[in-house]
């Protein structure tokens, strides 16, 4: 009852993001991460990425994160989870490069402002 009770509160909080559009970053094969972003650029959460590990061993990796759709321009602030938020400076093609670290079978997500 308590996981399904914080899983419908993380999902309240979220919700406007998570109903927005959806761009996929990696095709789910299950030989590496796969991940999605929501985006929104009227949203103060401008976007929500969430990555996924299907391996049966933890994995590190850097990504370029595309954040065109979210419309930020020169800025973003990512958070883990409900972490602190760290300051990434967009590229000229509205990226930024992320590295990440998810436990086996598990996931993980950031909120991009």
């Amino acid at each position: 009852k308590i996981t399904v009770t914080n899983t419908i509160n993380w999902y309240k909080k979220y919700r406007a993001i998570l109903n927005s559009d959806i761009i996929h970053l990696r095709r789910a094969d299950g030989r590496d991460w796969d991940g999605i972003l929501h985006v929104n650029p009227q949203l103060k959460t401008k976007g929500l990425l969430m990555l996924y590990n299907p391996l049966k061993e933890k994995i590190t990796r850097t990504i370029m994160v595309p954040l065109y759709y979210t419309g930020l321009t020169n800025m973003a602030q990512v958070k883990e989870k409900e972490g602190s938020a760290k300051p990434y400076k967009l590229n000229r093609n509205y990226e930024i490069q992320l590295t990440f670290s998810i436990e086996p079978e598990s996931y993980t997500w950031f909120v991009i402002e």
